[in-house]
């Protein structure tokens, strides 16, 4: 019997723009992140708008974490 892959964990940091073009890409496997997958908002104190979001990826099982900023992300 094989064993189970173990599950990666990745920060992302992106604009809420990218994720509607599908440009927010796990880094394990490379699969596109969209609007369409189970995205769970973390909401903050004091913030109208979440601007962090988890999942899962479905291909690999990588943990993403996603931090939406404002403008375009550096680095």
């Amino acid at each position: 019997m094989g064993r189970k892959k173990r599950p990666g964990f990745a920060d992302l940091q992106a604009t809420r723009a990218a994720l509607a073009r599908g440009e927010i890409r796990c880094p394990e496997c490379n699969r596109p992140v969209t609007g369409e997958d189970t995205l769970k908002f973390v909401s903050a104190l004091g913030e109208s708008e979440p601007s962090l979001a988890t999942l899962t990826c479905a291909r690999c099982r990588t943990m993403l974490s996603i931090r939406f900023v404002a403008g375009e992300p550096t680095g």
